[in-house]
């Protein structure tokens, strides 16, 4: 933003697309759209360059070549606005803001290597120290001239919440060393560091303190950068079977929540419900009667009438309000249906892993706990197959039981657990034994409700919760975004612009 001008980078490919735009009525006004040349970046040919533009270039790799130290690899950008030659180039708005300069510097940057290897060579280090900076809307372009940063330096600007960094989530994928220090968001948000971490897998240094060691690195590297080889041996990766091809588990957070969840809900439902769920969390069982069976559980014991009157079977309930109403949510919600419920006895998860089947997937785009990132935060999906044993007290006996239970992971408030469960789908079926994950098939084969139908509902439950849209219209919508959370939440903020824009 200038003043009543928004200045916006696009490729040359968008430039006559959007330039169609130019006289458009938009909210009253008429808008005027025009290129506008960068000094030094009318192309990447250097003969296409002005007089002008070339000594421009010059002058700025002069600069550049000042504020780079060889020997650290370190690109030293801080205190831009206070550069004797950046000042008499008259490189910034009014406000002294480098908004007109990054982009430029950038653009420069790019041209002086001949390949990414390199750039990844020259350039280990940058630092934006000390540039008045309140969110890197001005710098973004830093993430796509290095990518592959190992320590970046903010420290000493205005940054006062995640929304201010949100634009670098997920980038810097080898970014090991971070430093946020002296912004306001250290006092206003003293919990960002957890959040931050999730947002750089690799990152082992924040704010000088060590958060991960190189071996914790080194392993999220490798579980977010490709799917787990079933055929390793055990003690190269989780002891936790895994039924599909594209298994992530950054972390290794699935794997640390699933150990504590059996156990506890075996012993203490109570105590797992105040720790992992909260307000907002939701919880459904559906039973599944016409699930295979094996010959010797073809007369198991039928299920407790506290599961069948609650059970939210999507085959058998088709009205959407019954649907609806079938969801247990919040903690004490969930705590006395599950009171209802009669005790179980799970498999030992890490001695008894054949018994489990486990998939998880990135899922991103929830709803931020904490109201700070309109774009979401980012969770896990975390889908298990097993079997575990039931206890009827008042007959001394055990059944078996098979089930499916879809759980929806997400960062948690700062006063309380950092991993929280959003969403809690729990689907029984009578006993048979688990399809192994190295016959071929998949674990939906025998489940009421298919990963992916399961995935589905948990994503359109986020949907209606983001968007206060009727369950009908956000199934629609995400049908239309081919059932991706972040498309839909774009795609009803656009349409809810144009309606708004409509009525007025």
């Amino acid at each position: 933003m200038e003043g009543d001008s928004v200045i916006i980078t696009a490729n040359p490919e968008d430039l006559a697309r959007i330039l169609k735009l130019n006289n458009f009525k938009f909210a009253g006004s008429t808008l005027n759209i025009e290129p506008h040349q960068l000094p030094g970046s009318s192309g990447r040919d250097e003969e296409n360059l002005s007089q002008e533009a070339k000594k421009t270039q010059e002058r700025i790799k002069s600069i550049l070549s000042a504020r780079y130290d060889i020997n650290l690899k370190l690109l030293n950008l801080s205190r831009l606005g206070q550069d004797p030659g950046l000042v008499q180039m008259g490189m910034f708005d009014a406000k002294n803001r480098i908004s007109k300069l990054f982009p430029v510097l950038m653009v420069v940057c790019d041209r002086l290597f001949s390949s990414a290897q390199e750039k990844r060579d020259a350039i280990l280090s940058v630092t934006l120290a000390e540039n008045d900076l309140d969110s890197i809307s001005n710098v973004t372009t830093l993430a796509q001239t290095f990518p592959d940063l190992q320590n970046l330096d903010l420290s000493r600007n205005k940054i006062a919440d995640l929304q201010a960094l949100g634009g670098w989530r997920w980038k810097f994928r080898k970014l090991q060393n971070l430093k946020l220090t002296e912004n306001p968001i250290e006092h206003i948000l003293p919990g960002y560091t957890e959040e931050i971490a999730m947002w750089f897998p690799t990152l082992q240094i924040l704010n000088e303190i060590q958060i991960r060691t190189p071996a914790e690195a080194a392993a999220a590297t490798s579980a977010a950068a490709k799917p787990i080889d079933q055929s390793r041996s055990s003690d190269q990766v989780s002891p936790i079977p895994i039924s599909g091809p594209d298994f992530r588990d950054v972390n290794q957070i699935g794997e640390g929540f699933l150990r504590q969840f059996f156990n506890l809900y075996d012993k203490d439902r109570a105590t797992l419900a105040n720790n992992f769920y909260d307000a907002n969390s939701t919880h459904s069982l559906s039973i599944n009667i016409s699930a295979p069976r094996s010959e010797e559980g073809a007369s198991s014991h039928p299920f407790p009438s506290s599961a069948f009157n609650n059970s939210r079977n999507l085959v058998k309930v088709k009205a959407l309000h019954g649907q609806m109403s079938k969801i247990f949510r919040g903690v004490q919600a969930i705590k006395s249906f599950w009171a209802e419920l009669p005790p179980t006895q799970h498999p030992d998860l890490p001695t008894h892993t054949a018994k489990y089947l486990v998939d998880c997937h990135p899922l991103s785009g929830l709803l931020d706990p904490m109201g700070q990132s309109p774009r979401g935060v980012d969770g896990l999906v975390l889908m298990v197959h097993g079997e575990y044993e039931e206890v009827d007290l008042s007959k001394a006996q055990r059944f078996m039981r098979s089930f499916s239970r879809t759980f929806v992971l997400g960062p948690g408030l700062p006063a309380g657990p950092a991993i929280r469960v959003i969403s809690d789908i729990l689907v029984l079926r009578a006993w048979s034994p688990l399809v192994p994950a190295s016959s071929g098939q998949s674990a939906s084969t025998i489940s009421v409700m298919p990963a992916a139908e399961s995935t589905r509902e948990v994503v359109l439950e986020q949907l209606v919760l983001r968007t206060q849209m009727t369950p009908e219209y956000a199934r629609l919508c995400l049908e239309e975004t081919g059932w991706d959370l972040q498309k839909a939440v774009v795609a009803f903020d656009a349409n809810k612009v144009r309606l708004e824009l409509a009525v007025s």
